[in-house]
């Protein structure tokens, strides 16, 4: 059987050394002119080297858009993480702005209570709200062991909230004004003018009433406030008379009051235990 393998002869060996050292002389740069022998190299080598650098380049620029898109993918990933870390920061300080101010108002409105001798109030969170009566009812985060019990106010910087029915070791329920099972006395926001009545929830946005003097003077855009009369103290602002009804002898019948908070937006408030706690508290103080 004859031997498949073809010897390679030493001349050959020979001829691929010179190939390659005429090809490197070529490639060698800084100088200014070539032999005969590598000009002649150099014009054959010519073809094959432009074949070799098409192809290269051929498959560089196959290949270079597909590195391209992946590093167009990269960079907008990067990109896009970037934008929702500056969201983030953005909402949290917005957020945080938010809180501030909500605080400073409430804060504010404390002050105005102070004032107005009432004591010992507390700022309070909303941690949950009553799925059959979102707006009418919710659970704040303090209760009996800061001193809030049943009938303590509720309000903010707005106004009346409501009232609490029901209260435990760091939480307590309250009873919104908006709700129908709520009822409280009010009297019109002028001194000139002391009309008093009574205003009721509905399970909406606003509330219904009437007033006890049928003749009295009263306008739609009057505000009105608590009249002292009842668990909350004198002077605690509603809300603001939108609608007023009439009988066919000019006698008011029924009007319709828009309160002042905004019961879809509260989410802390103030809550001021009974008055008559506080009574209590210094006359067991001073005996």
């Amino acid at each position: 059987m004859r031997n498949r393998h073809r010897k390679i002869e030493p001349w050959m060996i020979v001829v691929l050394v010179i190939f390659l050292l005429l090809f490197a002389l070529i490639n060698i740069s800084g100088r200014g002119k070539v032999s005969l022998v590598e000009n002649a190299f150099g014009s054959l080598m010519k073809p094959i080297q432009s074949v070799l650098y098409k192809g290269s380049n051929a498959i560089s620029n196959t290949f270079r858009p597909i590195r391209n898109v992946f590093s167009l993918d990269k960079e907008n990933q990067e990109l896009k993480n970037e934008v929702l870390k500056l969201k983030k920061e953005l909402i949290s300080k917005t957020m945080l702005k938010e809180e501030l101010e909500e605080l400073k108002r409430l804060r504010k409105a404390q002050n105005y209570t102070i004032k107005n001798s009432i004591n010992n109030n507390i700022t309070a969170e909303i941690i949950s709200r009553d799925a059959d009566n979102f707006y009418g009812m919710f659970v704040i985060n303090v209760g009996y062991n800061k001193g809030i019990v049943k009938n303590s106010m509720v309000f903010n910087e707005n106004g009346l909230i409501g009232q609490v029915f029901e209260s435990g070791s760091g939480w307590a329920k309250v009873i919104s004004i908006i709700d129908s099972n709520c009822s409280l006395s009010f009297q019109i926001v002028d001194s000139k003018r002391k009309y008093n009545g009574v205003i009721n929830g509905v399970g909406k946005d606003y509330l219904e009433g009437y007033f006890y003097d049928e003749t009295v003077k009263a306008s739609v855009g009057d505000k009105i406030m608590t009249s002292g009369v009842g668990i909350y103290p004198k002077g605690v602002v509603i809300g603001v008379i939108t609608e007023i009804n009439t009988d066919n002898k000019g006698l008011l019948t029924k009007l319709k009051v828009k309160p002042f908070v905004d019961f879809k937006k509260i989410n802390r408030v103030i809550v001021v235990p009974p008055q008559d706690t506080f009574k209590d508290k210094k006359k067991n103080e001073k005996q």
